[in-house]
């Protein structure tokens, strides 16, 4: 027997290690009985060892540090995953599960119970709990082969929701800006132990999330012995220790410990279920839940200066209750707490979707305050607050900021009435404050930007516009209000280049887009002749308009910032300043800079 060192570990918080561990064999009992979707399944062999038992082939089980062992093996024979039910063909599969205590820790082998299953009742009997996921994380440090992330950042084109990188160390490549929204998912290290004699050494794998440690195929049964039992060893040190364990990748989005920083949930997303076990009833399970919360959260309400969120539920579009989610901690994780807001109007259809979100294993909920609650953890993302260089404020007096657009006029297309008497639109100040030069208006169906400017000296400026969220002169500081501007520019700043935009607008498009020079309209063709004579060597750059940002709020909370205080401003002005510089970078990449116009 030369089992591929792969453990789940868990730790016991019950008063009596010895009655939970008999718990567990008991759930592992009826785990192995349980054929499952399978046609048959036959457990041929059971066996409990103590520590001072005699394990055959091996020796006495305490002399490798363990005070107990429990394994059952069975034979399942199911339908091949390529084959129909009605082919008669069957798969005959052997499987081993096996649980070694010492102490307080629990190695969990095989891959029955499967990992969902685990967690469920791990949750339930709340006698075992998962290792800490920052003492794991730091037990095997060492140089990182490859490092899984999940990103606790909104979803956006721009971005993607998860990484893998690979290398000789990782951890140096990592980008303060970049990979700060990111949580570690799972890592692969180089890891030299302190001892020469021991075992575990090399690489070895750890998913903090799930609470696993993978190694490689031991020679024999021995072997897996003393490495578990290592593993146990190396882990119980971290767990009770004072110092808090050095987290090996400082630059990924850091795990938070005080619930009450969390505040202001605006957005709520499902998880996609890994297909791993695409055949399992826990997976068919997890996937008929995600489907249906998909379509059941209607609306997402933000509780002021609280972790918690009303949820408006229902089926079809129609609103069946509001359920209120909020984030507590149990044990060394967090779970969402999730109850009725009143009482529901469909109870039966907000029974049913209460019961799908569970304690929020599918769900991630984002927080104005740089939060995110994923995977029963509350992450908070790892920002370096330095200010936005490229801020001013400008006077939006006698135009309204939430009004980005003006009004459509019968008979007249929207680029006929932009900066017209009477228009009071954020289109309308971009005329107004523009008026040196050539401008042209780009709304619409495949715009490169909201407007185009030409200076004398050839500089380039794409105008991206968007609304504030309100008026209100005591508004706060939204990094959403900023979100989609911002998707917007990043996507299109490839399509800056002068050869780009002459293709574009040398047709008839150009007819349709409104044009001024030294703010007096002029046909479109005189913004092209302009555009034609650039050289290479002509500046381009890009702006983003958005009037939310109020110039007073912003300096009270950048004096806060300065002062070392945490409010709900200067928090989201954090946020903020990261949002732009990683714009910022991906601008420079290709042109000049990046400028934001807020509010005066």
């Amino acid at each position: 027997m030369n089992p591929f060192l792969s453990i789940t570990v868990l730790e016991c918080v019950g008063d009596d290690v010895d009655v939970a561990f008999k718990e567990f064999q008991r759930f592992l009992r009826k785990t192995a009985n349980d054929r499952g979707r399978a046609n048959a399944v036959n457990v041929w062999s059971e066996r409990t060892v103590g520590a001072r038992e005699v394990v055959d082939e091996v020796g006495v089980l305490g002399d490798f540090g363990f005070d107990g062992l429990f394994f059952i093996a069975r034979e399942l024979v199911r339908v091949p995953g390529w084959a129909s039910k009605e082919s008669g063909l069957a798969d005959v599969c052997q499987q081993l599960m096996m649980a070694l205590r010492r102490n307080r820790l629990v190695a969990v082998y095989g891959e029955v119970p499967s990992s969902e299953r685990l967690q469920t009742w791990v949750r339930r009997t709340g006698t075992f709990r998962f290792v800490s996921q920052p003492v794991l994380a730091a037990t095997f440090n060492g140089d990182a082969r490859m490092v899984w992330m999940r990103g606790m950042h909104r979803r956006r084109l721009t971005k993607p929701d998860s990484k893998a990188l690979g290398g000789q160390r990782v951890q140096d490549t990592l980008d303060g800006l970049d990979d700060s929204t990111f949580a570690l998912a799972a890592a692969k290290f180089f890891y030299e132990p302190v001892d020469d004699k021991a075992l575990l050494r090399e690489v070895i794998t750890v998913n903090p999330a799930k609470s696993t440690i993978s190694w490689k195929r031991t020679s024999d049964f021995p072997m897996f012995l003393a490495a578990a039992g290592e593993a146990l060893d190396m882990l119980e040190l971290g767990l009770v220790s004072e110092a808090e364990p050095e987290p090996p990748f400082v630059e990924l989005a850091i795990p938070e410990t005080d619930l009450g920083k969390v505040r202001d949930a605006f957005e709520i997303s499902v998880a996609d279920v890994d297909g791993e076990q695409a055949d399992s009833a826990e997976y068919e399970e997890l996937a008929e839940r995600a489907e249906l919360l998909r379509s059941a959260i209607v609306a997402v309400r933000e509780v002021p200066d609280s972790s918690g969120v009303l949820v408006e539920v229902g089926l079809d579009g129609a609103v069946a209750g509001t359920l209120l989610l909020k984030p507590i901690k149990v044990g060394d994780g967090v779970q969402l707490d999730v109850r009725y807001s009143d009482a529901p109007s469909a109870e039966p259809i907000a029974r049913r979707i209460k019961e799908a979100i569970g304690d929020g294993d599918l769900l991630t909920v984002h927080y104005q305050s740089g939060h995110a609650f994923n995977n029963r953890q509350v992450f908070r993302e790892n920002l370096k607050s330095d200010a936005f260089p490229n801020l001013v404020f400008e006077d939006f007096t006698g135009y309204r900021v939430t009004k980005e657009k003006p009004a459509l006029v019968k008979g007249k297309s929207l680029h006929d009435v932009i900066g017209e008497p009477g228009d009071d639109s954020l289109f309308a100040w971009v005329v107004k404050t523009f008026d040196k030069g050539w401008l042209l208006c780009d709304d619409g169906a495949g715009e490169v930007a909201d407007f185009l400017h030409l200076a004398e000296d050839g500089t380039l400026t794409a105008i991206h516009v968007k609304a504030a969220g309100s008026h209100s002169p005591d508004r706060r500081i939204a990094v959403t209000a900023f979100e989609e501007v911002v998707s917007q520019t990043v996507k299109n700043i490839r399509r800056l280049r002068t050869d780009d935009l002459l293709a574009r607008f040398d047709g008839p498009l150009l007819a349709t887009r409104a044009a001024w020079h030294d703010g007096v309209r002029v046909a479109g063709a005189d913004f092209l002749d302009e555009l034609k004579v650039r050289v290479p060597s002509d500046h381009t750059k890009v702006i983003i308009v958005q009037p939310h940002l109020l110039a007073s709020v912003h300096d009270t909370a950048r004096e806060a910032a300065r002062l070392g205080k945490t409010t709900r401003d200067s928090a989201s002005l954090a946020l903020l300043d990261d949002l732009l510089h990683r714009t910022r970078k991906s601008v420079v990449t290709l042109w000049a800079d990046l400028m934001v116009i807020g509010s005066a």
